[in-house]
């Protein structure tokens, strides 16, 4: 009879960690795991993952069942088995029933604990995707013949927690804030699950939000701009001279900016000395200085415009922010910082030096770094 019973004891404990195993293979696998395996198996551990609650409550039951009935079972039998050996060296009578039952559950336990809890924990935590794919069919299976006895099991439950005016929950919520996310991927590149790079990348576009427009801003004086009665032909000695493609166009009145001109777009035009037509003026969008980075990316998009002028409360224009400069904040250098538009004498129709300007540069020359983009406007006015 006691051998029967610890092959019962054994079996509970295998129990016990079989209901462990699998509770922890299903919080610790993730779907995108499971989804493109197919199979019999896959769906079973797609169902238990859409219905976790129930999948744990089950798995809480066969614990609690298996726990409980191996220490009914298994610690008298132990005890009752080391009897004849206390009395074979000599134990007193009175100290043969509590030092058996102290030895006894000292084994339980063990047993309990490392077969029945850490082994199978570990395991499933290692190995989460191989584990529920062999674990979590049965305990569907369990979790559908005992559905009423978990139910009725979590009706009382949510009562007794309402009772003390708390209200009761299924499932874990899983929402984060900016700062929670930020300190997850930390966390992730410290433990080495990221690359530097990622982990960089990662950061800048969770702090896009809490940055403003005025961080990659290019001050108004330091840009170079053309009046609305700028000609093609100004364009082009403004290209030559400073190394830009974009010029804001400046309003007649006031400072504020009325669109930009992009060189590309007059140098097919065949009127050289007349006005670029205002059909050709690029659209640019107005910002609030305190608008956030992400909120401005947003806006320059809809507004499908690389550039943007920068205005405070008062309406006064600061300065321009490029579409680059914003996405250079997530994705880091895209190019060349000193990479300008190099003047070619192939693509100029009017001397490099007006009458007035400063000579042009050489073409063999390194020219000066910029702010912005390679096509930003220059940091001078005109």
């Amino acid at each position: 009879m006691s051998t029967l019973q610890l092959l019962f004891a054994l079996l509970l404990v295998l129990a016990n960690g079989f209901f462990v195993g699998a509770e922890f293979a299903l919080v610790s696998v993730r779907r995108s795991q499971i989804e493109p395996l197919g199979g019999a198996r896959a769906k079973q551990v797609l169902y238990g993952l859409e219905n976790l609650p129930r999948m744990m409550a089950a798995a809480q039951f066969g614990i609690t069942i298996c726990s409980l009935t191996l220490g009914a079972v298994a610690e008298p039998t132990v005890a009752h088995l080391l009897e004849p050996v206390f009395h074979a060296v000599g134990v007193p009578e009175g100290l043969i029933h509590p030092l058996g039952y102290v030895i006894a559950l000292a084994a339980v336990v063990f047993l309990h604990l490392v077969i029945g809890e850490m082994v199978p924990k570990n395991l499933a935590m290692a190995a989460p995707e191989r584990t529920a794919l062999w674990l979590a069919p049965a305990l569907v299976g369990f979790a559908r013949l005992c559905r009423p006895v978990t139910t009725a099991l979590g009706a009382c439950a949510r009562l007794v927690l309402r009772a003390f005016g708390v209200e009761p929950k299924d499932e874990v919520e899983a929402v984060f804030t900016s700062a929670q996310l930020g300190r997850l991927v930390e966390d992730a590149g410290q433990a080495g699950l990221l690359d530097p790079a990622e982990q960089e990348r990662l950061e800048d576009a969770l702090e896009l939000g809490s940055r403003p427009v005025t961080d990659v801003l290019i001050p108004s004086a330091t840009l170079v701009t053309v009046p609305p009665s700028a000609t093609p032909r100004e364009i082009e000695e403004l290209t030559v001279r400073t190394g830009y493609s974009r010029f804001p166009v400046r309003a007649e009145t006031g400072a504020a900016f009325t669109g930009f001109v992009h060189v590309k777009d007059v140098l097919d035009l065949d009127e050289r000395e007349r006005a670029v037509p205002q059909r050709l003026w690029r659209p640019m969008a107005t910002l609030r200085a305190e608008l956030p980075l992400d909120d401005a990316l947003t806006v320059m998009r809809r507004a499908a415009t690389h550039l943007a002028q920068v205005a405070d409360g008062s309406g006064r224009v600061l300065g321009l922010v490029a579409l680059e400069d914003v996405l250079e904040t997530l994705v880091g250098e895209v190019r060349d910082p000193a990479h300008r538009v190099r003047p070619r004498t192939a693509t100029v129709t009017i001397p490099v030096t007006a009458p007035g300007a400063a000579p042009a540069p050489a073409p063999d020359a390194d020219p000066a770094p910029v702010p912005g983009a390679s096509s930003s406007p220059a940091p001078a006015r005109s």
